[in-house]
């Protein structure tokens, strides 16, 4: 129980730090495109990632860090069009939410795609499921134990954020409280930018 309970504790600190990944999954919500398909894709990919890093840990520790300045370069630029698309709607300011033709005209197989390259393109990710949750798991004395409480942070965290975005969006409804979201957004996306920036 107690390896259930760390696995849990850290891998909600790691995925709750993921700024870039967290406001678009919430954002997404928000709008009501595929909210659930998108945060299936988010907790799936993470518990995959978790369990590669629990069985593969050691060579993994090797081969991942040459990748990372690759992704972060990738990252980077999907963090950018990101965040124009978040400027770009607080200047539009007056369509508001309702008429968001961008989100709502995304179907679920675009949505997934792009949950997918959300997540899969931050270097991050691979550096805190792979190589932190994979090592810690493996100094675990139940290391698959440690994995299902990760696995679990992260279902509940991303399940949380597809849950929240129908009460969230009632108090959205005014044009002005939509553009300080999204500009909210846009300057998460472009401080997560910079930072991987710095990172290279």
């Amino acid at each position: 129980m107690f390896d259930l309970i760390t696995g849990y504790s850290l891998a909600l600190g790691l995925i709750v730090a993921i700024g870039a990944q967290n406001a678009w999954v919430l954002g997404m919500s928000v709008r009501r495109v595929h909210p659930w398909a998108i945060a299936i894709v988010c907790f799936s990919v993470d518990a995959g990632l978790m369990a590669v890093g629990v069985l593969f840990v050691s060579q993994l520790q090797a081969w991942v860090p040459s990748l990372v300045p690759w992704l972060t370069w990738i990252g980077i630029g999907i963090l950018l069009w990101l965040c124009i698309s978040a400027v770009r709607r607080v200047v539009q300011g007056n369509n508001g939410l309702a008429t968001d033709s961008t989100a709502t005209a995304m179907t679920r197989k675009q949505a997934i795609l792009a949950a997918l390259a959300i997540t899969l393109m931050n270097p991050h990710v691979y550096l805190d499921t792979v190589i932190l949750v994979g090592s810690l798991a493996v100094t675990a004395q139940y290391p698959w134990l440690f994995w299902m409480g990760a696995a679990a942070a992260s279902v509940s965290w991303f399940s949380l954020l597809a849950a929240v975005g129908r009460p969230l969006r009632r108090w959205l409804s005014s044009p002005r409280r939509w553009q300080f979201f999204d500009g909210t957004m846009a300057v998460i996306m472009a401080a997560v930018a910079f930072s991987l920036y710095q990172s290279l």
